[in-house]
């Protein structure tokens, strides 16, 4: 698994060597210009990066950057709520509402950190930043069908021993809908089912046009 996903700042690490092999790929002499400087992910491929800088013109990989991310004001803009910050003197704020940071003796503003730092002169640098882990033990499913359209599908579907996926396809300006379903035959061969239309505001509303469902995702 790769370490890093698309539009993380990270640092090529300054001790790489020209015609050395790191992970599954080759460090050359034009890529030397970029040792120490922070980089941008451009695009993941199974064992290898591309940057924006560039112009993904080599191929870059997990062992050529050092372990941690470039951390930038724009990650803290998008840090969740209850991210814990860290200062040098030792204090710490917390995050309680969108854009504000605080604790029982002080508060501040997103932009008052904008260079990592509490401009204010108090606290210093920020030398750690932790988010808080999610687990979740709740989540609402919404229901792609009602009772009724599961009921109507089923009994369709019944003689069929094998439905790859149904999908609604709009027609006559999104007014009108039809489902088509999939199947294979004895022979394994496809076969579309076209069903009557229908007034799309009536029923199969959340259906997304076109989108290829599987019977586990419609409930059937």
């Amino acid at each position: 698994m790769m370490k890093f996903k698309v539009g993380d700042r990270v640092k090529v690490r300054k001790d790489l060597v020209n015609g050395k092999v790191y992970g599954k790929d080759i460090f050359i002499n034009k890529m030397e210009k970029y040792k120490g400087k922070i980089v941008t992910i451009k695009a993941i491929f199974t064992n290898f990066y591309e940057i924006e800088e560039d112009r993904g013109a080599w191929y870059w990989t997990d062992e050529m950057f050092e372990n941690k991310k470039q951390y930038t004001y724009e990650d803290l803009k998008k840090s969740p709520i209850g991210t814990k910050l860290t200062f040098e003197n030792g204090k710490f704020l917390i995050k309680d509402e969108k854009d504000f940071y605080e604790n029982s003796g002080s508060c501040r503003y997103e932009e008052e950190l904008k260079n990592l730092k509490d401009n204010d002169g108090n606290y210093g640098k920020i030398i750690k930043i932790e988010e808080p882990e999610y687990k979740t033990v709740y989540e609402y499913k919404v229901e792609i069908l009602d009772e009724a359209e599961k009921r109507y599908l089923r009994e369709v579907i019944r003689p069929y021993k094998t439905v790859k996926y149904i999908n609604k396809s709009t027609y006559d300006g999104g007014k009108k809908a039809s489902l088509i379903i999939t199947v294979l035959d004895i022979d394994g061969d496809n076969w579309e089912i076209q069903l009557p239309p229908f007034e799309i505001r009536n029923m199969y509303q959340n259906m997304k046009n076109d989108k290829e469902y599987t019977l586990e995702e419609l409930g059937l």
